[in-house]
């Protein structure tokens, strides 16, 4: 079920496919210029076990502009937390981020880390030196903002170079996500990431809150590419309570091109990892 939620700041685009008063709930967060249709493929293979909210962020998807025109992780993870609260959930969250969706995701459990039980990052950035993944990647002078976003070869490196488009239900999804975004709002979305990250690197963000988090990477991202995954998984490989896992034959879309092991590797990840108790 759509809706759009009233917060402070805007309007927020949300899905929800299951009981509000579950005990286990996941919630979904998409990278920039994306939506929530991003999660479409990967929901059948969650909503058994658990009740799935996605939520679009402001200023993209079918959520509002931000009325202040203010566009940062911080806010953005505010609004996710305010649409959230609209539903009335009591227990705690399952919060999985996308690319810089992750960053939002983990900016969520430090602003409210008591409502949040487990935290997961697929392509996630850790450092402001890859944090503008659309920069660092090979074909960067290739725009991917608003009408411009046409570009097959562009649309194409956010999946694995293997990966064959048409055989998703709705092959110009990126295109379709990206031309959604006003171009002024996309350059504004497009440094959340290295402002967040400048201030403070991913691993001591984690380290900070003290929530188990599974870092997935996918060998074929293209966007973070294979410098970025690197700089991430040394960056974060000693977090405590942290478990990385690599996809294979998938880019930065993973969960569009392989939607049943991912939702498997969270599912597991959940039913197997335990807060580890600070005496």
């Amino acid at each position: 079920m759509e809706k759009i939620l009233s917060t402070s700041e805007g309007n927020v685009n949300t899905n929800l496919v299951g009981p509000i008063d579950s005990e286990k709930i996941v919630v979904l967060i998409p990278g920039i210029n994306g939506s929530i249709d991003y999660f479409n493929e990967m929901i059948p293979y969650l909503k058994d076990k658990y009740t799935v909210i996605a939520l679009d962020l402001l200023g993209q998807g079918k959520s509002s502009k931000s009325k202040s025109d203010h566009y940062t992780i911080d806010s953005e993870a505010w609004n996710m937390l305010e649409a959230i609260a609209r539903w009335k959930i009591i227990n705690q969250l399952i919060i999985v981020g996308y690319g810089v969706g992750g960053l939002v995701a983990v900016n969520m459990a430090e602003l409210r880390g008591f409502t949040i039980s487990k935290l997961i990052l697929i392509n996630t950035p850790a450092t402001d030196k890859y944090a503008d993944m659309d920069a660092s990647s090979a074909v960067a002078n290739i725009p991917l903002l608003g009408k411009l976003a046409k570009s097959p070869v562009k649309a194409g490196m956010y999946f694995d170079k293997d990966f064959d488009r048409k055989s998703l239900k709705d092959h110009k999804i990126v295109d379709e996500a990206a031309n959604m975004v006003d171009h002024k709002v996309a350059k504004k979305l497009q440094k959340m990431s290295s402002l967040y990250l400048g201030e403070k690197f991913l691993n001591k963000r984690l380290r900070a809150i003290k929530i188990p988090t599974l870092a997935m990477f996918a060998e074929g991202d293209q966007i973070l590419g294979e410098k970025g995954i690197k700089d991430a998984k040394a960056t974060i490989g000693r977090v405590p309570d942290l478990t990385v896992e690599d996809i294979k034959g998938a880019g930065h879309l993973a969960m569009l091109e392989k939607p049943q092991e991912i939702a498997e590797k969270i599912i597991e990840f959940d039913e197997t990892t335990t807060k580890t108790e600070v005496e």
